[in-house]
């Protein structure tokens, strides 16, 4: 009997980022252009969903994935001693068997420092007592009433299955 090869075990492994230009945790970066290189081929699924960056950009970034680098391309200038966060979410999986890389998240600052304050809280829909981990919770440096309705949110983070949300790399106060 002719049969073809089994192919070897299941790979199970997700992808591993080896190289990133500016590097993870940069101090006085001021590339618009990331690239992070991977140990595998990567797929990105759902980039302009599932992939948060903080503070906000006003214009929406270009994040693309060729064989093993992901290159993301930043449309906004960005702001003086500031910590910028890229969260990946569950947006890079690779590309044969499809396991995600979770919760990968890029830093770099436009300063001398990383800012390390941090936020978290939990939320419950009011009207049921229950949580949505499709939600997001978003952070505004102004304190107007309108600020909601006129502006884009300055933070963004996730809200897991039991309500949490955690901010990292805020600025004080």
């Amino acid at each position: 009997n002719i049969v073809p090869p089994s192919g070897g075990l299941r790979d199970s492994l997700t992808p591993v980022p080896v190289r990133a230009t500016p590097r993870d945790s940069a101090l006085n970066a001021h590339e618009h252009k990331i690239t992070i290189t991977f140990d595998e081929y990567i797929e990105l699924k759902s980039a302009n969903e599932k992939v948060l960056i903080s503070p906000y950009p006003s214009k929406d970034p270009v994040i693309e994935s060729k064989l093993r680098t992901l290159t993301i391309r930043l449309k906004d200038s960005l702001l003086p001693n500031t910590t910028y966060s890229i969260d990946f979410g569950d947006a890079i999986v690779d590309l044969n068997e499809g396991n995600p890389l979770k919760n990968f998240r890029y830093t770099f600052s436009t300063g001398s420092t990383i800012d390390s304050s941090e936020l978290t809280g939990r939320i419950v829909l009011a009207e049921t007592g229950k949580t949505d981990s499709t939600m997001f919770a978003v952070l505004y440096t102004k304190q107007q009433d309108s600020t909601v309705a006129k502006e884009k949110p300055k933070y963004v983070a996730r809200v897991d299955g039991k309500g949490n949300f955690h901010f990292t790399n805020l600025p004080e106060g």
